[in-house]
């Protein structure tokens, strides 16, 4: 089935590892990527784990080693999965609103604004706290990412 939303997955010309391009991406995130990513990236795997388990012929999530941004994970969906049309839904919705599920946004806040105390209270400069307001939502949400890398 081809999709008009999703975007197909493709390699990079110096990418040696596993081929998927019969998959389409759903949703992605990396060390880098700021609450609202990370906050869809787990939302979707939960939506998706509820409706369906992993499996080859239907979404699976893959990880990249990255020199740039150190890794990349990916919800992907085969092409003649079921989910095709569920997955271009959730690209529809993100189109019209950022945030996938608030409440899975608000686990994540919720994460960050503890770690923030917790880190603030042994911060001695105003430089160590900027540090720590940019520390990746990725490395702060790992209990809630646990799951689906």
């Amino acid at each position: 089935m081809k999709s008009e939303i999703l975007k197909r997955w493709q390699n990079a010309p110096n990418y040696t590892g596993e081929d998927f391009s019969d998959y389409y991406v759903v949703v992605s995130f990396n060390r880098d990527s700021n609450v609202y990513e990370v906050a869809n990236y787990i939302a979707i795997a939960r939506y998706l784990s509820a409706i369906e388990p992993e499996s080859d012929n239907g979404w699976i999530i893959v990880r990249f080693g990255h020199w740039a941004c150190g890794y990349l994970y990916c919800i992907l969906v085969h092409e003649n999965s079921p989910l095709i049309a569920e997955c271009e839904e959730i690209a529809k919705a993100l189109l019209e609103y950022p945030v996938f599920d608030e409440n899975v946004l608000a686990e994540c806040e919720s994460l960050i604004e503890e770690s923030l105390e917790s880190l603030s209270e042994n911060v001695d400069t105003e430089t160590q706290m900027q540090m720590v307001i940019e520390a990746p939502a990725a490395l702060i949400c790992e209990s809630l990412l646990k799951p689906y890398l």
